[in-house]
């Protein structure tokens, strides 16, 4: 694959680079302009024939560069030895590209993808297809996207589509927008008033919105938000709605291509947001790899609409009635969708980067999910005194689900925050002190993004100053900006016996990005935007992932990890 490069990831979505005679942004609507194709391999005599002409189809685009679509049907074609210097297609489908030899396409075109129906046999054709070719390859469905259609076919990991089924229904007077399609004759009025509507000519208004949606959706991938808007275009009919609630179901194939971080507010706004890979990732990371600091005293609170909740009015306030007594209090945040947020968390993505609908009343799925996460919280991390000074459904939700504790009634009113203190003092009676809130909030975020046991490991004899943690020689280990942390040198060896989140190159020292073929080895857990550290022959390095660690191994093309630090050993 030498024609196709990824460039951004956005769970299964990418934004690519296809290099033909001019660079395609990807997701891209191919036009029959871009491509040659060599046709059956049955209109061949032989074998020998077929190699024969596709070679002369590849020489003869001297004047450009187009994608060269192989024989087919693949099966038969597999063993016809292609080695040509042009961007290669492959047609093929879920049955014949798991037994097929030609893997280094650039492009696959999945057959048929026309005849896809319903919501089962999109998620499961899409996600068979993008598990069984590589990673660094993109995936061309023919005849299947539409304006209403596009974003969710992206999301599910299509880079390359077509105007065939748009165009095709124009003929027909259907009448494509980005809520669905309408037959032209059933419409009293236009929605849009381009040149083509003006003129009657349905086909290219079909195609024009497909272009129009496919812009937009890019720059969802840019911003990081294409869930986002899956979530409120999958409304438009219901078998998409059942597709992305399938999809969520996909749990591997979706966590193993989504990022650990992004940039903007994920919002959540409707029921399928608490099934996010966000979501679903930051509560496991809690129960796995999560410790909290040894206290008897556990305090649950309500969540804010400012992020960091610390920031907020109500949890300053909090604290301001807390008082001395903080030191011997461990706060736990109870919200929708991420049901449980340590205190020390609640800077990392997304707890500090989300918002959602606040009306009081929570519905059964989020009482359940929520119940459920602090429970398993609480059998794994015991508490000999609970406060929960919370309200409302929230309470009761709570109390229904069996939650022991000292209720207060939530508020922030002087009344209620009297409660609060009242309750405090009487359960802080003989607690232990919890200690150094600095040095275990670099613990828990080291947990967080290393796993359980590397906080303990990097914070041994450190201490904090400011938002960096230093050796008892005042060298830097780690700092933390917005919840992150970055690595030093002297903090990556510290860790590097853990082999957590390490990238191995072998044969050369990097003076900038590392690139995917020089990566031989990566830690499966690794997932675009996490911090590494890159090991090599005499070479010691950190930085941030671009791209999953089974990707680098499986990628011949593309940056694997942004370098911030290295030096050779």
């Amino acid at each position: 694959m030498r024609f196709f490069e990824v460039l951004r990831r956005d769970g299964p979505a990418r934004l690519g680079r296809l290099m033909l005679d001019r660079n395609i942004t990807t997701p891209c609507i191919l036009s029959s302009e871009d491509y040659v194709c060599a046709g059956s391999v049955f209109r061949y005599r032989s074998p020998q024939e077929a190699r024969e002409a596709t070679i002369s189809l590849a020489k003869s685009q001297r004047d450009g560069r187009k994608l060269i679509v192989l024989p087919y049907p693949s099966d038969v074609a597999q063993d016809i030895d292609m080695d040509i210097d042009a961007p290669r297609a492959l047609v093929t489908d879920i049955s014949s590209v798991k037994k097929d030899t030609q893997k280094d396409a650039d492009v696959y075109i999945l057959s048929a993808a026309g005849t896809i129906s319903g919501g089962r046999d999109l998620v499961d054709t899409l996600i068979g297809i993008r598990e069984s070719i590589p990673p660094d390859s993109a995936l061309y469905t023919p005849a299947l996207a539409t304006p209403s259609n596009l974003s969710l076919l992206v999301y599910l990991g299509v880079d390359i589509v077509d105007s065939v089924r748009v165009e095709m229904d124009g003929h027909y007077s259907r009448y494509h927008t980005r809520d669905g399609v309408f037959q032209r004759e059933e419409l009293s009025e236009l929605p849009c008033r381009c040149d083509h509507c003006s003129s009657g000519d349905v086909a290219a208004h079909n195609i024009l919105k497909l272009e129009e949606e496919l812009v937009w959706v890019r720059e969802c991938i840019r911003s990081g938000t294409l869930r986002e808007y899956v979530e409120r275009q999958v409304r438009c009919v219901p078998w998409m709605t059942a597709a992305l609630r399938l999809a969520d179901m996909q749990e591997r194939y979706l966590e193993r291509r989504t990022p650990t971080h992004r940039g903007g507010v994920m919002y959540a706004n409707t029921s399928e947001s608490l099934h996010r890979v966000e979501v679903r990732r930051f509560v496991s990371r809690v129960l796995t790899r999560y410790r909290p600091p040894e206290s008897d005293v556990l305090l649950l609170l309500p969540c804010s609409a400012r992020k960091p909740y610390s920031e907020s009015r109500s949890h300053r306030l909090f604290h301001s009635v807390m008082g001395s007594m903080r030191r011997f209090v461990h706060e736990l945040i109870l919200t929708s969708p991420l049901a449980i947020v340590p205190r020390e968390l609640e800077d990392v993505y997304p707890a500090a980067h989300y918002d959602t609908p606040v009306t009081g009343v929570w519905d059964l799925e989020e009482r359940a999910w929520l119940v459920s996460s602090l429970r398993s919280y609480l059998e794994k991390h015991r508490y000999t005194r609970i406060v929960a000074h919370i309200e409302g459904e929230l309470c009761d939700a709570l109390r229904d689900g069996g939650i022991e504790a000292v209720y207060t009634g939530g508020g922030t009113g002087p009344g209620e925050l009297e409660r609060l203190r009242e309750a405090l003092e009487f359960v802080c009676r003989d607690a232990r002190p919890i200690g150094n809130f600095r040095l275990q909030e670099f613990r828990a975020k080291i947990d967080f993004y290393f796993g359980s046991g590397a906080g303990d490991v990097l914070i041994q004899g450190a201490k904090v100053k400011g938002n960096r943690l230093l050796d008892p020689t005042g060298k830097a280990l780690a700092s933390i900006n917005s919840g992150r942390i970055a690595l030093t040198l002297e903090g990556a060896r510290r860790l590097l016996p853990l082999k957590a989140y390490t990238v191995r190159i072998v044969g050369f020292i990097p003076r900038g990005s590392v690139l995917a073929p020089g990566v031989v080895d990566a830690d499966e857990q690794i997932r675009p935007g996490d911090e590494v550290i890159v090991v090599g022959d005499g070479f010691l390095g950190t930085g941030r992932a671009r791209m999953s660690g089974w990707e680098m191994v499986a990628s011949r093309r593309g940056v694997a990890v942004e370098l911030r630090e290295g030096a050779e050993v």
